[in-house]
C-alpha cells in the first residue's frame, strides 16, 4: 500500500493518472449536480455512446490522439443537441436517446469494421492510416487513465476551466432552470438557451471522462457524486461542496486501489468506490428519517 502511495507521488505516468483523476473528478462532480437535479442521467449515457460513433469514423479517417478526440467530441456535441431538439419535436426524449444511441454505436462499428476493409484492399490507405495508432474500442469502453498522454491533460484542464467558468457565470439562471423550467421561462430566463449549454457542457464532460472510465463508466462519475451528496444535505452550495469533495477522494482512492492490486481497472475501481460510498450515504440517511 505505501508503495502504491510512494509510485502516485514519484513515477511521472502515475502523477499524470492522479492529476487526471482530480481534473475528471472536479468536473464531473460540479456538472453532476446539475444532471442529477434535472434527471439527466440517461441523456449523458446516451451521448457518452455517441462516441462510439467518433471513434470509428476517426479510425476510417486514419486519425489518433488530439484529432481523434476532437472527432468524438464534435459526434458528443452533435448527439446531445439532436437529443434536445428531437425531444422538443414532438419525439419523447427516451426514445431519441434510444435511435442515436444505438445508430452512433452501429455506425462506430461498421466504420471501424470499413476501414480494417479499406486497409486490405488500397496498400496507399494501409500506409497512410497506418501512421499513427488511434484509440481502440476497448480503450473506449473502459477508459485508460495510467497511461494519458500530456496533450489530454492540457485539454481536460482547458475544459474544466471553461466548463467552470460558464456554469459559475450562469449559476442564478441555471438554477432557476434546474428547479423549475417553465416557471423560469416566464420571468425571463432563457431557459432554451440553458437547456443547450447544459447539454453541450455534458457532452464536453464525458468526452473528457471517456480517458479515465471508459464511456460505459462515465455517466457513473456525473451522477454518483451529487447522488451521494444530496443524501447528506439539500442546499445547493452545500451540495456542491460535498459532490466535489466526495468525487476527490472516491477517485483518488480508486485509483490508488488500482495500483494497490496491480489487476484492477482504475475507472471501475472509482465507480465501486463511488457506489459504496453513495451506499453508505443513503443507509446513513435513512437511519436519520
Amino acid at each position: 500500500m505505501i508503495d502504491a502511495l510512494h509510485m502516485m507521488l514519484a513515477e511521472p505516468w502515475a502523477r499524470h493518472a492522479l492529476l487526471a483523476t482530480l481534473l475528471v473528478a472536479t468536473l464531473c462532480s460540479t456538472l453532476g449536480v446539475a444532471v442529477v437535479l434535472k434527471r439527466m442521467a440517461f441523456i449523458g449515457q446516451g451521448v457518452s455512446h455517441a462516441a462510439f460513433g467518433g471513434v470509428g469514423t476517426a479510425a476510417l479517417l486514419g486519425l489518433a490522439g488530439a484529432a481523434q478526440d476532437a472527432v468524438v467530441l464534435v459526434f458528443c456535441i452533435a448527439s446531445s443537441l439532436l437529443i434536445g431538439l428531437l425531444s422538443q419535436r414532438r419525439v419523447e426524449r427516451d426514445t431519441a436517446i434510444g435511435v442515436l444511441l444505438v445508430a452512433a454505436m452501429a455506425w462506430g462499428v461498421t466504420a471501424d469494421k470499413l476501414a480494417a476493409i479499406l486497409r486490405d484492399a488500397w496498400p496507399w490507405y494501409a500506409r497512410w492510416s497506418g501512421q499513427l495508432t488511434p484509440m481502440g474500442f476497448e480503450e473506449v469502453l473502459f477508459g485508460s487513465v495510467l497511461v494519458v498522454p500530456v496533450s489530454w491533460l492540457w485539454m481536460a484542464a482547458g475544459a474544466t476551466v471553461v466548463l467552470l467558468a460558464v456554469l459559475a457565470l450562469t449559476i442564478r439562471p441555471m438554477l432557476f432552470f434546474l428547479f423549475d423550467e417553465h416557471a423560469s421561462a416566464v420571468f425571463g430566463v432563457p431557459s432554451k438557451a440553458m437547456h443547450y449549454l447544459l447539454l453541450v457542457s455534458l457532452a464536453v464532460s464525458i468526452v473528457v471522462t471517456m480517458r479515465v472510465a471508459g464511456v460505459i463508466l462515465a455517466t457513473a462519475l456525473l451522477v454518483l457524486p451529487a447522488a451521494t451528496a444530496l443524501q447528506l444535505c439539500r442546499r445547493w452550495p452545500w451540495v456542491l461542496l460535498w459532490s466535489w469533495l466526495i468525487a476527490m477522494a472516491c477517485c483518488v482512492a480508486g485509483l490508488w486501489l488500482s495500483l494497490v492490486f496491480g489487476e484492477l481497472l482504475p475507472g471501475p475501481t472509482m465507480v465501486l468506490v463511488l457506489s459504496a460510498a453513495f451506499g453508505a450515504a443513503w443507509l446513513a440517511g435513512r437511519g436519520k428519517s
